[in-house]
């Protein structure tokens, strides 16, 4: 990243990052139309990667400043019902606009507050520089300079940046290592193993989930004992022992289905299928999945029925269950499709727009 406006070394003090977004003081405030299923934002930009706190009260997300001519994004969080934004930590220099920092991906657990950060040179062919950072859970609170990409992974190939970053345990990080398909600001990121992350040691150590090749997606159980993954033109979902290695399938959505993003409490299983994943064969990259959003679809486990959710206006991913339950945020991408029809009335050709921004939806679970 640009310099962070510290004079100690991150590695000693650790930096805060600056803030670009005007800041809102926090509040209640509630959504602005609380209508089921609820739209927690307004941005013309990208709002995502929600995270939930602990208790279920508050919402973590990452939200672009489309005010500036680069675009960067902020870590910001609001009360889990709607309402007021509350930025947390932002790239530093927000008046420069030599680069794109985007802040993403947080995850929150103890007081304590991770997220990954990656920078970009405006000229769109700079390599990406990724980091993660550890703070404290307060605004604008230095920042540590925790892990860099990228690494070489076991199999050879090379993990540029994280996916689906979260807390497994106390000290213990999970996230899907990804390569990156190219070196521009739309760049393509494809999961190529799940990664635990221990950072309670004076440095932090890597180890690899055996059997998660092409891992999509990825959520941790509540007790961090397990965890529950997709593969990238898979129709299953997984749940993996850790300890034991052991793999069983959850749900199998069917033949030339895809699931991904899964979510699960109790016996109910929250998951994105369906829409435009995008799974290809792109060399040198082998079998690789692209995700435009889906459906999301709530699976009863007992049953096996499954119970489309939220609306057909708009493609969604990443759904976010709030711990203890009743409500689950969702990024949802607004679609429209355009249809061209012959002489007689007969449609000949449909094409599906998909809006590359998303705004955050909450849905009752």
């Amino acid at each position: 990243m640009k310099p962070l406006r510290c004079i100690l070394l991150v590695v000693l003090a650790g930096c805060g990052h600056a803030e670009p977004f005007t800041t809102d003081a926090p509040g209640d405030g509630g959504p602005r139309d609380a209508t089921a299923p609820v739209r927690l934002t307004y941005n013309i930009g990208q709002d995502g990667w929600a995270a939930w706190s602990a208790d279920g009260t508050t919402l973590y997300y990452s939200a672009q400043d489309t005010f500036t001519v680069d675009k960067d994004r902020c870590i910001v969080r609001m009360p889990g019902g709607g309402g007021t934004r509350s930025p947390l930590a932002c790239p530093a220099d927000p008046g420069g606009n030599d680069t794109t920092e985007i802040l993403d991906q947080p995850a929150p657990r103890g007081g304590r507050l991770v997220y990954a950060s990656s920078t970009l040179g405006v000229d769109e062919h700079s390599p990406f520089r990724i980091a993660l950072w550890l703070a404290r859970d307060s605004s604008f609170a230095p920042a540590t300079r925790l892990f860099d990409f990228p690494y070489t992974a076991p199999s050879g190939r090379s993990h540029d940046a994280p996916l689906f970053l979260q807390w497994l345990r106390d000290d213990v990080l999970l996230f899907i290592g990804a390569e990156n398909g190219c070196c521009r600001k739309d760049t393509m990121r494809f999961g190529e193993q799940v990664v635990l992350l221990d950072v309670g040691g004076a440095a932090p150590v890597r180890s690899f989930v055996p059997g998660t090749t092409r891992a999509s997606a990825v959520q941790a159980a509540a007790d961090g004992a397990t965890i529950y993954y997709t593969i990238a033109g898979d129709s299953r979902v997984f749940a993996q022992v850790l300890t034991t290695g052991q793999v069983d399938t959850l749900h199998d959505f069917g033949p030339g289905r895809v699931a991904r993003d899964p979510q699960l409490r109790g016996t109910t299983l929250f998951a994105i299928v369906d829409g435009h994943d995008g799974f290809t064969d792109l060399p040198p990259f082998d079998d690789v999945q692209v995700d435009y959003g889906g459906t999301l679809v709530a699976v009863d486990l007992a049953t096996g029925t499954e119970t489309r959710q939220g609306d057909t206006l708009h493609l969604y991913k990443r759904p976010r269950l709030a711990p203890g339950g009743g409500a689950l945020a969702v990024e949802g991408y607004p679609m429209t499709i355009n249809v061209l029809r012959d002489s007689t009335g007969t449609i000949i050709l449909a094409d599906t727009s998909v809006s590359r921004w998303a705004d955050l939806w909450l849905l009752e679970e």
